[in-house]
């Protein structure tokens, strides 16, 4: 596996999720999956459309009892890191995976809305179910835990899930043959579908109360 490749595909992720208003400021993190346990992961406090290859961290899949290891200019792993190594180890066929605050996606949730995923037909084909995880503290393990056991059972296994006021998370596959390449571009599709699916559930929601507003108050013009 060519390291130095991975870390520029993380790079073009991040860039790609900017550009698409889908991260700001420091938001949002990515991993790839590496041999030997290890992940290849993106800093705490970065912005991630504006990375450098050398930023990029790696850490072990267990997180080590002396803590992780700060990189290049004292970055930190991404605050999130516990939610990527709870997912790789209830998932072994994931080879990739993306994290972003979705504004639509929390709008909805804080608003008690679950989007649906057979409402479209691109989120029907390929994110068929879409878990909805409860609200839980950035970083904790309690939110860890409860993102992996959302995308660890059920048949079939869940692509990615939407995590209540806090985004989405979406993983990718490095099994059949496929590299961790692959897996990120796979997860980095999900997200951007789930983004589609929340935006225009959240649309058809507000044209529905406008058409009912304007029913109750009738015609004017």
């Amino acid at each position: 596996m060519d390291e130095d490749r991975l870390r520029g595909a993380m790079v073009a992720a991040g860039i790609r999720l900017g550009v698409r208003g889908l991260v700001a400021a420091g938001e949002g993190n990515l991993s790839i999956r590496l041999p030997d346990d290890r992940l290849l992961v993106t800093p705490s406090g970065q912005r991630k459309d504006e990375l450098r290859p050398a930023e990029l961290l790696v850490v072990p899949l267990v997180r080590p009892a002396a803590g992780d290891l700060t990189g290049e200019r004292g970055l930190r792993p991404t605050s999130d890191v516990a939610i990527h190594r709870a997912i790789y180890g209830a998932r072994p066929d994931v080879g990739a995976v993306v994290h972003a605050h979705l504004q639509a996606a929390m709008a909805l949730t804080l608003a008690g809305e679950r989007p649906d995923p057979m409402s479209l037909p691109e989120t029907a084909l390929f994110l068929p179910i879409l878990p909805v995880v409860p609200y839980a503290e950035m970083g904790s393990d309690e939110l860890a835990r409860a993102i992996a056991q959302a995308l660890g059972r059920g048949d079939p296994l869940a692509g990615a899930a939407i995590l209540e006021r806090h985004g989405a998370v979406a993983v990718g596959s490095a099994g059949d043959g496929h590299d961790g390449e692959h897996a990120l571009a796979q997860a980095l599709d999900r997200i951007e579908l789930i983004d589609v699916l929340c935006r225009v559930t959240r649309d058809a929601l507000l044209l529905r109360a406008a058409r009912r507003l304007l029913g109750t108050d009738g015609h004017t013009g």
